[in-house]
């Protein structure tokens, strides 16, 4: 840990010197950046970024994350619970403003209170600063407290200059959540003595620095810095830390990408869920990822491969050297109405406490975390344009992956059935190795001023190797998204999410079950249907009114085993635009 917080600290040194540099050319120009917005709900309010320069020099890069972007994956999407408190802003409503405060209130106790502002501090710099606090209201049928809240308090610093820009970022998160999916029959529910002695609650604290720099004519394109700490109520302990660098190399009509990233993740665990011993892991990638093509002629290509090396492991059964496939090949325009592509990936991917919880927030505070080796993963299919705003996207899908994360739900433990996640109410991970694929369908149509359809379509097939079912992952996913503006004060957007059954590991809660072998019983949780709704009204230039609703439906109407679901939400709230300067 000590390595890498020297070598955070020479990083952002480096990078103050540089800015200076940069500083002294800076010339009198003034850019306007102008682009069509669409409202948009959100699951989580992030941070945003102030300013949108494109480098149109840079190559596509596809960045290695848990999953291929476009391309579906394995996954456990399940939908939030209370989506509906969180607002993507509609920038025309504060277009003369750089700030602005939301406030609304909702039935099931919900809040939402959130300030915000990019301040101009000259023509190259911007400050912006938000604080955001929601609570996602209690489940009423539940006996156990079931309260969700999010605090977020960032702050960013842009730099642009006709050289470089740079994006500098803290952001402090805390989420909290509680323990609350116990089976209803279970007779822990009704042994008084037992509840009033039980601490469900669970806050995770985060902490993350993030440094972005791209350079303009350059063969060293962008730079990035991300550190993230995290802790929580039971002593468990994260620190993560990702340094990247894209490297662009001109040649002739092609172009060479080399992109080197270090990655670095130790997690501590005050104790292990069958017994009191602490448990650590701690791993380390270096990964290069080697790349030449050419994406500016009809037939665009670009043919490479990342090397992993993994060290600093704490789980030898995990390869310390991977190499895997980067492809993509297409031909035809960009907005062609026949275009053939076909895209392939791959990587190691050192999962971490953070990026778990984030998935599935009802993670126990213990598990045992491993590296995912993705083999390949892509996709090939076929993209239209039409001149009536009609786009299509569809094809087929397939990955494979070694030691996939699977959230198996824990037993009862009746040793230390005090402890609020140890009553069968939290998840731990089993690895399986994972053969997916199937097919999927995108497509949106815009029509009249920034009205906008669109619809996604993904379905999986999976095929394993251990586990008797892959638990937790859905049949397929789709979702459906209409923006109608009726009129310059008047915005509707609705919103559908569907999520296809999956089969969950049920534990029955028994007094004297032993935790690490109990039964598991196969459970199947119904599709799960989310509709939302949400009504913008500009009253004046500074104020609008907002009107938000969401609609569960399903036969257990769950995301996780137990972890229910409120069928209708509600909220109402206003937003008030205003300028604020040093």
């Amino acid at each position: 840990m000590d390595r890498c917080l020297f070598f955070l600290v020479l990083f952002f040194a480096f990078l103050s010197v540089y800015s200076q540099d940069i500083d002294e050319n800076i010339k009198t120009q003034q850019i306007t950046v102008s682009k069509s917005y669409t409202p948009e709900l959100s699951d989580i309010t992030k941070i945003r970024s102030l300013i949108s320069i494109n480098d149109m020099l840079v190559s596509n890069k596809v960045t290695v994350t848990y999953s291929l972007i476009e391309v579906p994956v394995v996954s456990t999407f399940i939908p939030k619970k209370a989506s509906p408190l969180t607002l993507k802003r509609n920038n025309t409503d504060q277009s003369n403003f750089n700030s602005q405060f939301d406030f609304g209130l909702g039935n099931k106790g919900q809040l939402n209170i959130d300030l915000s502002s990019h301040i101009d501090v000259d023509r190259s710099q911007k400050i912006g600063i938000d604080i955001i606090n929601i609570n996602y209201g209690n489940i009423s049928s539940t006996k156990i407290s079931s309260d969700e809240s999010r605090f977020v308090f960032g702050i960013d610093h842009v730099f642009s200059s006709q050289k470089a820009q740079s994006t500098n970022k803290i952001v402090v998160n805390q989420h909290i959540v509680n323990y609350y999916g116990i089976d209803e029959n279970s007779s822990v529910l009704s042994d008084q003595l037992l509840l009033e002695r039980l601490n469900t609650k669970q806050s995770r604290n985060r902490i993350n620095l993030l440094s972005d720099w791209k350079i303009y004519n350059s063969v060293f394109k962008e730079a990035k810095l991300n550190f993230v700490f995290l802790n929580d109520s039971f002593g468990s302990k994260e620190e993560k830390i990702d340094f990247s660098l894209d490297v662009i190399i001109p040649f002739f009509r092609m172009k060479f990408l080399i992109s080197p990233n270090f990655s670095h993740v130790n997690t501590f665990f005050k104790e292990e869920y069958f017994n009191q011993n602490s448990l650590r892991s701690t791993y380390s990638k270096f990964e290069t990822l080697f790349q030449f093509g050419n994406i500016e002629n009809k037939f665009k290509y670009q043919f490479g491969a990342r090397f992993n090396y993994l060290f600093e492991q704490s789980n030898t059964l995990t390869p310390d050297f991977l190499i895997t496939p980067k492809l993509m090949m297409a031909y035809g325009l960009n907005n062609s109405d026949f275009q053939p592509y076909v895209i392939i990936d791959g990587g190691l991917k050192i999962n971490s406490y953070s990026f778990l919880s984030n998935i599935n927030p009802y993670v126990a505070p213990t598990l045992n975390i491993i590296p995912t080796q993705n083999l390949y993963n892509g996709k090939i299919g076929i993209k239209s344009s039409f001149d009536s705003g009609l786009e299509l996207n569809f094809g087929s899908h397939f990955q494979k992956q070694l030691n996939y994360p699977l959230f198996n739900r824990y037993a009862y433990d009746s040793g230390l059935d005090d402890q609020g996640y140890r009553l069968a109410n939290s998840f731990g991970l089993i690895y399986d190795d994972i053969i997916q694929h199937g097919i999927f369908g995108n497509a949106s149509i815009g029509f009249g001023k920034e009205n906008l359809f669109r619809f996604s379509f993904f379905q999986y097939n999976y095929k394993n190797n251990r586990v008797p079912h892959l638990w937790n992952l859905p049949e397929f996913r789709a979702k459906a998204d209409l923006n109608i503006n009726v009129s310059n004060n008047l915005n509707i957007n609705l919103k559908s999410i569907m999520t296809g059954k999956r089969p969950v590991a049920y534990k029955k809660v028994f007094l004297n079950q032993d935790p690490e072998n109990s039964p598991t019983e196969l459970k199947i949780l119904s599709q799960i249907t989310q509709l939302k709704m949400q009504i913008n009204y500009r009253l004046s230039s500074q104020w609008q009114t907002y009107i938000r609703s969401q609609f569960n439906f399903g036969k257990e109407n769950m995301n996780w085993d137990y972890y229910f679901l409120n069928q209708n939400l509600f909220l109402a709230g206003v937003r008030y635009g205003f300028n604020l300067s040093f």
